[in-house]
């Protein structure tokens, strides 16, 4: 072969690869996070968790909603192999129910356009936590963040403790 035509091999490489990283930037990319914290000062400190939303896309993402999920029911293998027949997708998310924020009275800002290099955090306190806690088999926890496009970006389970708040305070 002629130098030519390994230089044409080349720049038809490269540009395949130039284009699949175009076609990659140009599609708007989140991540939700789930993690421990706390909410106030002093005496005032209230503990639960942050949903934390991330954009590191070059493009504004639109939210339109946050949702925690929280299990209701183990699932079986069988359930799981139904559940990817019967609706075409990954069962991640079967045995899991969905519950608004806004079922708690809790404010998420959505619709909310998060712009690129922005984030966003939503504190859950604890008593609210504790109320989901009662429907649900284990205090596993999930967080769900939807787009206006609907597409769903889910966190990783986080295990919740349970937190005892203590009455008394301790002098020195």
């Amino acid at each position: 072969m002629k130098p030519t035509e390994y230089l044409a091999i080349y720049a038809a490489f490269l540009s395949t690869i130039i284009f699949i990283w175009n076609i990659r930037r140009s599609i708007p990319k989140f991540t939700v996070d789930i993690m421990f914290g706390g909410h106030g000062e002093g005496d005032e400190l209230d503990h639960g968790i942050y949903v934390g939303i991330r954009n590191p896309s070059p493009h504004t993402v639109h939210l339109s909603g946050i949702d925690l999920l929280y299990r209701y029911k183990e699932t079986r293998l069988i359930d799981k192999i139904l559940y990817l027949f019967k609706y075409r997708r990954l069962p991640r998310t079967e045995g899991w129910v969905h519950t608004g924020l806004s079922n708690y009275s809790l404010k998420d800002e959505c619709p909310l356009a998060l712009e690129s290099g922005k984030s966003h955090n939503v504190f859950v306190p604890n008593d609210i936590l504790e109320k989901i806690f009662d429907d649900s088999i284990d205090r596993y926890l999930m967080a769900r963040v939807q787009d206006q496009l609907w597409r769903n970006k889910y966190s990783k389970k986080l295990l919740y403790p349970k937190i005892e708040v203590a009455t008394k305070r301790i002098s020195r």
